[in-house]
């Protein structure tokens, strides 16, 4: 750390799978090899004024990668709130269209996943992952290490089964998220995206949530940091109880979209 961050009041940051600090106005993040694709990728979206996402500020003294810290708040869950989050993903995925990645682009692919696509995913898109105004409005998602290029139902997945969320009533309850109505919310953010491809998302949903157990397992059991202790703790049982819940209601979900 340099003597002006030594200056600066630090705080670390919960949650995650790395080390995060905030230094005044910066957070400071474990690099990886993906983090100079990472840094290219954030550079592009500030270029054509995506501001969804932090600004990259290079690498500190130390080896961490220093992005611009992104003030707000907490979601409410409200359906509003969903509606501007599937927006603000289409934007995202409409400003990579025109990304040209570094040659040596090294991308933290998950175990299974996609290597191509139309546009580069987030790849992590949550509640978690998004800060908010205060006012029903996601201003940021946040933590991009596993940003990579693929289709954007890939992330339109993730983003449905964490947003709406697909979750069983126990698992919204211990989370603290209000039980929705979970066909009503699949279609204001398919409507809210102008997702085209409907029929496929269901079972992209499943199709993702397997590629995170496969990949926490083979991170996990190889000792990679933040994924060791996960494994190790749960061995990925959060993720196959909610692939047996989508599962067991994905032909009802299908038919109200396939509906609406």
């Amino acid at each position: 750390m340099d003597s002006a961050e030594e200056s600066q009041p630090t705080t670390r940051l919960e949650g995650g799978l790395s080390a995060v600090e905030r230094v005044g106005e910066t957070v400071l993040r474990s690099a990886g090899r993906w983090t100079p694709a990472v840094h290219a990728l954030l550079g592009h979206l500030e270029r054509v004024g995506f501001k969804g996402a932090p600004r990259t500020l290079g690498i500190d003294s130390a080896g961490r990668e220093v992005l611009s810290f992104v003030v707000g708040d907490g979601p409410s869950h409200s359906n509003d709130e969903l509606e501007r989050v599937a927006r603000l993903v289409r934007r995202l995925h409409d400003s990579t269209e025109t990304f040209e990645a570094p040659m040596d682009a090294d991308w933290q692919f998950m175990v299974g996943a996609p290597r191509l696509g139309d546009v580069v995913c987030h790849n992590d898109l949550s509640p978690d992952n998004t800060i908010y105004d205060g006012h029903g409005a996601p201003r940021a998602f946040v933590d991009w290490d596993l940003a990579a290029p693929a289709p954007r139902i890939w992330d339109v997945a993730w983003a449905v089964y964490r947003f709406v969320p697909l979750y069983d009533d126990a698992t919204c309850e211990r989370l603290g998220y209000p039980i929705p109505s979970r066909a009503d919310r699949l279609r204001i953010f398919c409507e809210a995206y102008r997702l085209d491809a409907r029929a496929e998302l269901l079972a992209t949903v499943c199709q993702r949530i397997r590629v995170l157990y496969d990949t926490a397992r083979s991170w996990g059991e190889a000792g990679q940091p933040g994924w060791r202790d996960v494994w190790r703790d749960t061995h990925g049982e959060q993720w196959l109880g909610g692939l047996r819940y989508v599962e067991e209601n994905r032909d009802g979900w299908e038919r109200a979209l396939a509906d609406g």
